[in-house]
């Protein structure tokens, strides 16, 4: 089933998606049940789980002296996806990233959700490493997303990286990532999109945006996109403010623009109860505008808030 379909097939009248981050090492599922055990009888079309790069960090030995240990913070995307899957019945969507492995731990991890009956992928090159100030790609990796898109299209042929007689071909559907705003890496939009082409190109067939608070940046990236001939669904990301320093944090990681009103109206909270509430609205106020003007669905980064995303929800009930 396509993407579009997910989204038309969902259960209660809201076309949505979401995403949500596998717990830190040690802390187990508990907040991730909590999340979808309160939402009730609001089921997205899917649900997005990210996948995070290890990165060295400072450990003191036996020996008390200081050494360097690579370590994955949030471990476990697979068995979210797969509990997800299984204990929930929802469809689910893993990211898939270059950074930190070779194309050989890439396959190994395709083969895995393949396993597991997974049927939909996005595919992202990633951040750069956080102990690093730019994108350096494993030795045996890719630099670039379409290069991993590809990787998958050979699998869905039966194409796989070791010459292997007679595989099996997967059935993979790709998503990649848009920019509204601009990747931080591209020199201008027309640069941008033509980058996202390429991985249309590659095999993509949907796309997943990086959020934005601007409902004008969208407009204008899907023009762009439907004037260089990419016609897949381009599905908004949509985030919800809830803290006055998320209006210095978002831009400086993400690189968005916060329109002035919704600056102002959060610099005037006294709570971040109050915070919340503004964000919500906003939240509200550009789906009900990005529904209206026709995507097929919105897709919530809801950092496993699920008290903040129920109140989303709820102003759909209204």
């Amino acid at each position: 089933m396509d993407v579009a379909s997910l989204y038309r097939n969902a259960p209660g009248g809201l076309p949505f998606s979401l995403e949500i981050l596998p717990p830190n090492r040690g802390l187990g599922l508990n907040n991730i049940h909590d999340f979808f055990n309160n939402l009730h009888e609001w089921l997205p079309a899917f649900v997005s789980v990210t996948y995070h790069q290890a990165h060295k960090i400072d450990i003191i030995d036996d020996n008390g002296q200081m050494e360097q240990i690579w370590n994955r913070k949030k471990p476990g995307t697979l068995g979210v996806c797969a509990m997800l899957k299984f204990q929930y019945g929802l469809n689910v969507i893993p990211h898939v990233i270059c950074g930190g492995f070779s194309k050989f731990e890439s396959e190994d991890f395709l083969v895995d959700l393949d396993y597991l009956g997974l049927k939909h992928i996005l595919a992202l090159r990633g951040d750069p490493n956080k102990t690093e100030t730019q994108f350096n790609p494993h030795p045996q990796g890719y630099a670039y997303a379409n290069e991993l898109v590809e990787q998958i299209v050979d699998m869905n042929a039966g194409k796989y990286v070791e010459d292997v007689k007679e595989a099996r071909p997967t059935d993979f559907q790709i998503g990649v990532a848009g920019y509204p705003e601009v990747h931080a890496e591209a020199m201008n939009l027309h640069d941008d999109v033509t980058n996202l082409k390429r991985k249309i190109t590659s095999g993509a067939s949907f796309v997943i945006t990086q959020m934005f608070f601007d409902n004008t940046c969208f407009f204008q990236f899907d023009k762009m996109c439907r004037e260089m001939d990419i016609h897949v669904p381009l599905i908004p990301g949509i985030k919800v403010i809830t803290s006055k320093r998320q209006l210095e944090v978002l831009p400086e990681i993400f690189g968005t623009k916060l329109p002035k009103k919704l600056v102002d109206d959060v610099m005037a909270c006294e709570t971040d109860e109050e915070v919340c509430q503004v964000g919500i609205a906003h939240a509200v106020n550009q789906t009900k505008e990005l529904l209206e003007y026709g995507v097929v669905g919105v897709h919530f980064f809801t950092m496993n808030n699920s008290q903040v995303f129920n109140q989303v929800l709820q102003q759909f009930q209204e």
